[in-house]
């Protein structure tokens, strides 16, 4: 049996899965609510807007730091810019304050505090998201409720925006197995972006020590050291790096994008999230049984080359230092890894973050914050 995703069944899979509380929006209808932490999570990977402001804000896509890895672009890593911004001046780009938790919480100070209540409804393909993000933030104005306790998710009332509902489920149950996670993945630059990567390291129980995390997580969630108090404590499991990939289907299959995927020979799983529900024998499936549990089977391992694996393992250590970083003001970051005026600040960036060593980077942070 398949189960559908409308809007009663995606409340039941969080509530079910991770205990996410079912409760009323201002409106009377089923929600709902969870910490400032997953709100943050779900606005980052779903893409649910922030209601602070009559036009939302939504965090997804806005804390990327490259489009390409190195490992399968000749040494290369293509920034793009999100977590780091950039400016125009004259003739000449040059960094900026980008969209990281340090600023976001300057400008939405009650983002990542309290409870917030996830508001689900539908629309139509047609409809206007920014209008149904203005016309809700009045009503709860109208209802005497403070807007920032709100995300907006909206469903299609046909079969579309699904798929980011299933890469956040997906991300969370990950992070329960020890895994940062990550949507729209950097990859090849000539093999387009996969909707959902997972990783296994033993940087992460470091992360954990040092305190930028509070346990597995979202990778741009280490920027938010900065607003969010960490007090985990790590696995100290013996673990190796690795990858998986997902690709999220609600209607048709995952198929052509994986296969690409496998002749690269990175992950060490691959797999459908939701697609049919029914599973391919070359790829792992992620679904939902009648009761909302996701059922994960992985099988069947891939096969990986393995120099490539440990390339990846140097850009992934170097991929994390960029969200430790930006925890510090921008200012901070520039007088440190900018020393040029003759070269692009971007590129100084790049270079001169990745040439630290990964212990160095966690002791500068630490000690500008």
């Amino acid at each position: 049996m398949k189960v559908e995703l409308d809007i009663p069944t995606m409340i039941e899979i969080l509530n079910v899965n991770f205990g996410f509380k079912k409760v009323k929006d201002p409106f009377g209808n089923d929600a709902i609510q969870m910490s400032a932490r997953d709100a943050f999570r779900f606005s980052l990977i779903q893409g649910a807007p922030y209601l602070s402001q009559e036009y939302g804000y939504t965090c997804k896509e806005q804390m990327r730091v490259f489009y390409g890895r190195t490992t399968l672009n000749d040494g290369y890593a293509y920034f793009t810019p999100g977590l780091f911004g950039v400016k125009r001046v004259g003739d000449n780009i040059h960094l900026d304050e980008g969209t990281s938790p340090h600023y976001l919480n300057k400008t939405f100070p009650k983002m990542f505090k309290g409870v917030k209540t996830i508001i689900f409804q539908e629309v139509s393909g047609a409809q206007s998201l920014t209008e149904n993000e203005s016309e809700i933030h009045n009503k709860i104005c109208e209802k005497k409720k403070d807007p920032s306790d709100f995300l907006l998710a909206l469903v299609d009332s046909g079969n579309k925006r699904r798929e980011p509902f299933l890469e956040f489920v997906t991300s969370q149950y990950f992070n329960g197995l020890g895994y940062m996670t990550e949507s729209q993945v950097p990859f090849a630059n000539t093999q387009g972006v996969p909707d959902f990567g997972a990783y296994q390291s033993p940087l992460i129980d470091k992360l954990i020590d040092e305190k930028f995390i509070e346990k597995a997580c979202p990778i741009a969630e280490i920027s938010a050291a900065c607003v969010f108090k960490n007090n985990g404590k790590s696995t100290q499991k013996n673990v190796i790096y690795e990858m998986v990939i997902g690709e999220a289907k609600y209607v048709g299959d995952a198929l052509k994008q994986l296969n690409t995927i496998k002749k690269l020979k990175l992950a060490t799983h691959l797999f459908e999230i939701y697609a049919k529900q029914k599973k391919n024998a070359n790829f792992g499936l992620l679904k939902f049984d009648d009761d909302y549990t996701i059922n994960y089977d992985p099988d069947p391992a891939q096969a990986v080359e393995n120099t490539l694996i440990k390339q990846d393992k140097e850009f992934f250590e170097n991929y994390l230092k960029f969200y430790i970083v930006a925890n510090l003001p921008f200012e901070k970051i520039k007088e440190k890894f900018v020393k040029s005026d003759k070269e692009r600040e971007t590129e100084q960036l790049i270079r001169n973050v990745m040439k630290e060593k990964f212990t160095d980077i966690i002791d500068f942070v630490k000690g500008e914050m």
